[in-house]
């Protein structure tokens, strides 16, 4: 018997150590298990933005802040911010839907530190700092578009800008990355690990301007559970579109034009569809 409990003892000290060692890999490369930035040379953006039609976008010092439509006027500016993967350039599909909502306004694109050309590496303060400068360099109050990861940082960089803001559009939104890691990663005490934890919900709760939020309903990158938390947790004007039979990717582009005008309506109240 003293053998027996000699052994589970061993047994229980070698798991405890093995789940400790693993949560302390995890809390190392966690930043490399969120992110998934894709590196492009700036001569490769600058010839894929000339055949979407778009410029590069600086600030007032000419340092790069991402890219810009060529067509477009200083009224109603959009900005969005992109989800995870890949570079600012790979969504300019939502441009179409913006377009297609009533959009006049130049769209701007922000560059992620660590994706497509840009330096530096993704955090939440680095990324959150992007959306702050983006918003600082606006022509006018900006309607800012988030999809996914993008949702957290329109969230935090409208909450730091909110004078700078007239709306935001949040496309597959998660009610904070704490919720959205426990819910792939149950078995891990993400709370206690996670470094950059995107509290949407916090930050917006008290956001004055409109918000609209698209939710996936087949989402299984950021439950739609989260989104439907998210839009619970706003106390200002708010309106929700639940888009069925989409998964995570497909949430913008299986919303139909009248459904982007009346968003675009909602974000932009003196809006007047041009017949």
């Amino acid at each position: 018997m003293n053998m027996l409990i000699a052994f589970l003892a061993r047994a229980f000290l070698l798991a405890a150590l093995g789940y400790l060692l693993i949560c302390l890999y995890v809390f190392i490369r966690q930043r490399a298990m969120l992110y998934h930035p894709q590196a492009v040379s700036e001569r490769e953006m600058t010839r894929m933005a000339q055949e979407a039609g778009m410029s590069r976008w600086l600030d007032k010092g000419g340092k790069p802040l991402g890219w810009m439509t060529r067509d477009g006027t200083d009224e109603n500016p959009v900005v969005i911010f992109q989800g995870n993967a890949g570079n600012a350039l790979d969504r300019l599909s939502l441009i179409g839907s913006l377009r297609a909502a009533g959009s006049r306004g130049r769209i701007y694109v922000a560059d992620y530190p660590g994706y497509g050309s840009a330096p530096g590496s993704p955090t939440q303060r680095s990324l959150t700092g992007t959306a702050e400068r983006a918003l600082d360099a606006m022509p006018g109050r900006a309607i800012v578009v988030g999809e996914s990861l993008g949702t957290g940082v329109a969230a935090q960089g409208a909450t730091s800008r909110p004078n700078k803001v007239q709306g935001i559009i949040l496309i597959a939104p998660f009610e904070s990355m704490v919720s959205a890691a426990a819910h792939h990663y149950p078995w891990l005490p993400v709370r206690l690990l996670l470094l950059d934890r995107f509290d949407s919900a916090a930050a917006l709760k008290l956001f004055p301007h409109p918000v609209a939020i698209i939710v996936a309903d087949d989402d299984d990158t950021t439950p739609p559970d989260g989104a439907r938390r998210l839009f619970a947790a706003l106390t200002g004007p708010k309106k929700l579109w639940d888009v069925k039979n989409a998964g995570h990717n497909d949430a913008a582009s299986n919303l139909p034009d009248s459904e982007w005008r009346d968003i675009w309506k909602f974000v932009v109240p003196l809006y007047e569809v041009n017949q």
